[in-house]
């Protein structure tokens, strides 16, 4: 029967937790099933659910994008609070049209496995009798213990990363009745996963964080918008922008006013199965666990807004490699 019990509970286990860090990864969890098609509708082959996850993410992701940029230019740009003082308007929302939108989305999924077995070799030496005068004595009991143990583990990393990019025009332009983000016009909403609600369920606040953001923008803006400004109200063509202008396009080598937004989400499962004995000679797996499993889900996502120049590139660059660094780092730290 504990043999029994062992077996079920390993199985559970490695059922729960994915491949142990031994294969390749799948952004699926392992109750996730492909689709295998069907020729009698739109969506003929197969089709795995790791795809389905991620275009469902990448689709939530640009539905609200749009609903963001939408609402922000529904916003007019101020023309007096400016602390540089009066402006003219020069575009009818918050966000110059001649902007774009970077994303960086990576999702990473760690797996690893430990087995770290315990041997104790137990001798059990007579009693120590330590007397104190007469009549009083004291029974210690001895014994001789030598443990042997060792560990061994695999880890397997998988990222896929997606970096779509969208001018601030395309985002504000109406939907239309084709629009993937109008209900229906999913191909896959009927067979989409649920296993990545991370971003797939959650509200990214994107909405939020763009107003908020571009109306700081506004009330507190680069002096490159301010020399855009100025251009804008004059009669006389403009110069052409250098590739390192700011604003909405400006005139001066000032540092553009890009934007970035990052949500992560980090949800981590594991578990272990510890069988022990308790023996006269010997003892095994009594301090430690003897096999172990993890799985570690990491989706990152990074929207960077700005001018379509190298400045906001080398931002929205500088911040992958930043959330690159801290994912390895707490790998790292997992995996002492």
């Amino acid at each position: 029967m504990p043999s029994k019990c062992m077996r079920t509970a390993a199985i559970f286990l490695a059922c729960g937790l994915g491949a142990c860090g031994l294969t390749n990864p799948d952004i699926k969890e392992i109750w996730d099933s492909d689709y295998p098609g069907n020729p009698e509708t739109a969506i003929k082959q197969p089709v795995s659910a790791t795809m389905l996850i991620e275009f469902e993410i990448k689709k939530k992701i640009y539905c609200e994008l749009k609903d963001a940029v939408r609402a922000a230019n529904g916003i007019p740009t101020t023309t007096s609070a400016s602390i540089n003082g009066p402006q003219t308007l020069k575009y009818p929302g918050l966000i110059p049209p001649g902007w774009t939108t970077q994303v960086a989305l990576s999702l990473q999924i760690d797996e690893s496995s430990a087995l770290t077995p315990g041997v104790t070799f137990n001798q059990t030496l007579a009693n120590a009798v330590q007397t104190f005068g007469v009549g009083n004595t004291v029974t210690v009991p001895q014994s001789f213990n030598l443990a042997f143990g060792g560990t061994l583990s695999s880890t397997a990393t998988r990222i896929d990363k997606f970096n779509p990019q969208y001018s601030i025009e395309f985002l504000s332009k109406p939907e239309t009745r084709n629009s993937v983000c109008r209900a229906g016009n999913d191909p896959f909403e009927a067979i989409a996963p649920k296993s990545s609600p991370f971003l797939i369920e959650s509200q990214l606040g994107i909405r939020d964080w763009l107003v908020n953001a571009m109306l700081v923008n506004d009330y507190l803006p680069s002096d490159l918008t301010t020399s855009e400004t100025k251009r804008a109200s004059s009669k006389k063509p403009a110069k052409p922008p250098p590739a390192a202008g700011g604003g909405g396009g400006g005139g001066s080598a000032t540092k553009a006013d890009t934007i970035s937004y990052e949500i992560k989400f980090v949800i981590v499962s594991s578990g272990n199965i510890t069988p022990t004995w308790k023996l006269l000679k010997v003892s095994a797996n009594t301090s430690s666990p003897l096999f172990g499993l993890g799985r570690t889900r990491t989706h990152d996502l990074i929207v960077t807004i700005g001018p379509d120049n190298t400045t906001t590139s080398n931002s929205n660059l500088a911040s992958q490699i930043s959330s690159g660094v801290a994912s390895a780092n707490r790998a790292l730290l997992s995996n002492n």
